[in-house]
């Protein structure tokens, strides 16, 4: 853009962590290096399932739309993002309103567009929106913002797979009573990044829920969650499981205002590694300006458990088997969570099929 303002030239300039990869900034790391990895491989999922129960958002539905003035409108306690403004400065943007489906299940292909994408939603009626991001080899950052109205309900799944490079800003505002369950679903991939930022009014609920496996490079999840009204809860639930080399990290901050009492925020990230050269980096943070407020974090990292491993070996089961059980118990708790039944059986058999 030729008439970026001078702040969105300082953040492209100061936290572009390709230019200045030597930032201590820990959310950034390793992002500038560009790697193939030999175990990179094409995931085989089911697309003909997919359409079978939901209904696909066309590029027609959508109206262009201008969001180049959300570059200088941040409204985070936090730094600002690079991904947001790189992607707002170097993309055009779509617009559509979810409220316009009578369906109840929607799907999306990114992969399909170039365009930064903006949701919104007023009524109450509760949709579910699958959000397919994969197949994407695109070193540019993408920006995907959700506008929840007082009293909205929205269910996100995110089947990130097969990604070669693919950075994405996610960015998600409640109003007041609304609800937001997000799922990212992230497998196969080579390098990738997802950054989610959410800004929760009063009595608002949102979920955040993520697991990975079988990642071949760097699977990167950064998350900044801002409660700003009183009785707002969240829930932030991140697994991993980590092989072959790879390495993921995972950083989230839950940040509660002052006038947020009443906040009822959780956060945990568990990593599962299966080899002596994977590496999993978890920083859960907490920042709290109120004192009625119910807030914890935790983080793990751990093996697989091998008296578990020889149960099912007195029984019969032969190692590998037993091994693909364990992972496959230890990620279920994220698909427990979806609450369409047609999408969460759609994402078990997935599961199956991958793990």
């Amino acid at each position: 853009m030729d008439n970026l303002s001078a702040y969105g030239n300082k953040i492209l300039n100061d936290y572009n962590p390709f230019k200045n990869f030597k930032l201590e900034n820990y959310k950034y790391a390793q992002l500038h290096k560009d790697y193939i990895s030999d175990n990179f491989s094409e995931s085989i999922y089911d697309y003909a399932d997919l359409l079978k129960i939901s209904c696909q958002i066309q590029k027609a539905d959508f109206i262009v739309t201008d969001l180049s003035s959300k570059i200088d409108q941040w409204k985070f306690n936090s730094a600002d993002s690079y991904f947001r403004v790189s992607s707002l400065s170097h993309r055009s943007s779509l617009a559509i309103d979810l409220d316009s489906f009578t369906q109840e299940v929607l799907m999306m292909d990114v992969n399909h567009f170039d365009e930064n994408i903006l949701f919104t939603k007023k009524s109450n009626k509760h949709q579910t929106l699958i959000l397919v991001t994969s197949n994407i080899s695109d070193p540019l950052p993408r920006s995907i913002f959700f506008d929840l109205e007082q009293s909205s309900s929205l269910e996100v799944l995110q089947l990130s797979l097969s990604n070669k490079k693919s950075f994405i800003y996610f960015e998600i505002n409640q109003s007041n009573f609304s609800k937001m369950n997000f799922l990212t679903f992230q497998c196969c991939n080579n390098h990738i990044r997802n950054e989610f930022y959410a800004s929760l009014g009063e009595k608002c609920e949102l979920n955040l829920l993520g697991l990975n496996f079988k990642n071949s490079f760097l699977n990167d999840n950064f998350s900044f969650i801002q409660h700003l009204k009183p009785s707002t809860a969240s829930n932030e639930i991140f697994k991993s499981i980590i092989d072959n080399g790879a390495i993921t990290n995972f950083q989230g901050k839950i940040y509660v205002d002052s006038i947020a009492q009443k906040t009822d925020g959780y956060q945990m990230s568990r990593s599962l590694l299966l080899d002596s050269k994977s590496k999993a980096n978890n920083k859960p943070e907490l920042e709290i300006y109120a004192d009625d407020v119910k807030c914890s974090h935790g983080s793990t990292v751990a093996k697989l458990n091998q008296d578990q491993i020889y149960y099912f070996k007195t029984r019969g089961i032969d190692e590998q088997t037993a091994k693909s059980i364990l992972q496959k118990a230890f990620l279920f708790e994220i698909i427990e969570s979806i609450q369409n039944k047609e999408i969460k059986d759609f994402s078990s058999k997935l599961l199956d099929n991958l793990i």
